[in-house]
């Protein structure tokens, strides 16, 4: 990969794995999701970075949009007792069949529903959001000025989670 949209893909991956259905959260967070052999490497890796590439615009991503505190707001999401009902019982439903780069998927139970639209490329995709998802409530997104419309344009590896 170039690079390019390398923050966005590992944000998109992350959001994606760690919102689908799994064993219930349980414990603090930092015990639940955060595993710290990782954050140690990205902060290593950070810092390399940082010390090797000035003025390439990565250190400036590294500080504003760390991939830590990325992972840090989706254990702690994970970890809301609501959304972890939905992700450990909830229904199934795919909401987006018809494009093999985007994947949706939806949980709901109890009249609560929790999407997950992915955007798995580097282009600008088409995505269609039903009615009545644009009513609900943005928990995490890649890119933080994710706005909700009925015909969207995808960025590349844009994903975000919404409670309905």
């Amino acid at each position: 990969m170039s690079g390019g949209y390398l923050f966005e893909s590992a944000k998109c991956m992350a959001l994606t794995l760690q919102l689908m259905q799994g064993s219930a959260a349980t414990g603090p967070v930092e015990e639940s999701l955060l595993d710290y052999r990782l954050v140690n490497e990205y902060r290593a890796e950070a810092t390399f970075w940082q010390e090797n590439t000035h003025g390439s615009g990565i250190e400036d991503s590294i500080g504003r949009n760390s991939l830590l505190d990325f992972y840090e707001k989706l254990a702690v999401l994970r970890n809301d007792a609501l959304i972890n009902d939905l992700l450990t019982h909830g229904d199934f439903k795919l909401a987006a069949q018809e494009d093999a780069h985007v994947f949706a998927f939806e949980r709901s139970l109890k009249g609560r529903r929790f999407l997950i639209v992915s955007n798995w490329s580097k282009e600008f995709l088409d995505f269609s959001l039903s009615k009545d998802c644009l009513g609900g409530d943005v928990q995490v997104s890649v890119y933080p000025e994710t706005v909700m419309a009925k015909q969207m344009k995808l960025r590349p590896y844009e994903a975000f989670a919404v409670l309905i």
